[in-house]
């Protein structure tokens, strides 16, 4: 007479086990380093910063130079920067425009529009991040870029946030796409850089 107990199949368990693992393997080989899409930008990260405060040129900014520097037969245009997991912890909306939030840590950047890689004056880009002086909502302005398209704020230096020194850049002034970028940093570092390329909807 046949048994009504289930049969016990070790080699299952030990098949899902297996899979388990594989999956787990592969997400941590293919993850980033620094957390989803939080790209290291610091002095010591990807594009070290030359010696006059202003990063050289990194991987994406190096492409649209070529670009711009070609004779093309139709209009240019630059990749847009894509908004990264993160990026939108502690925004507050309409941060102040400041001429600093301290002294100590530099964050620079190229504002160009995606349609010509033409470089964008007079955009407001806002700047958050947690400091030795506050946390994020306390440490926030407002910067405009000038007739080049480039934007500077220094401010205190960075402490961990959630593991890591982080800083947030964002656009979202409604001309252009919203875009909200965090990065990370090491707390040696004493400038970034975060570039945005803002492209229109449609």
């Amino acid at each position: 007479m046949a048994s009504s107990d289930t049969p016990k199949r070790p080699w299952l368990l030990a098949l899902v086990l297996a899979g388990v693992t594989a999956a787990v393997v592969v997400a941590l080989v293919t993850s980033e380093s620094s957390g989803t899409g939080a790209t290291n930008v610091g002095e010591a990260g990807p594009g070290p910063a030359r010696e006059d405060g202003v990063a050289a040129a990194t991987p994406e900014t190096a492409r649209a130079t070529a670009t711009a520097t070609a004779t093309p037969a139709r209009p240019r245009r630059c990749e847009a920067t894509r908004s990264n997991p993160g990026g939108t912890n502690n925004y507050i909306p309409d941060a102040p425009e400041l001429a600093s939030l301290g002294s100590g840590f530099v964050i620079t950047g190229l504002v160009r529009a995606a349609r010509g890689c033409r470089p964008l004056p007079g955009v407001r880009i806002q700047v958050w991040l947690a400091t030795e002086t506050g946390g994020e909502q306390d440490n926030r302005a407002s910067v405009r870029t000038d007739a080049n398209g480039r934007y500077r704020i220094e401010t205190a230096p960075t402490v961990p946030q959630f593991g890591e020194p982080n800083i947030h850049v964002a656009y979202a002034d409604g001309e252009y796409r919203d875009v909200f970028i965090r990065r990370v940093v090491d707390l040696d570092d004493t400038r970034a850089r975060v570039d945005l390329t803002l492209a229109r909807d449609g």
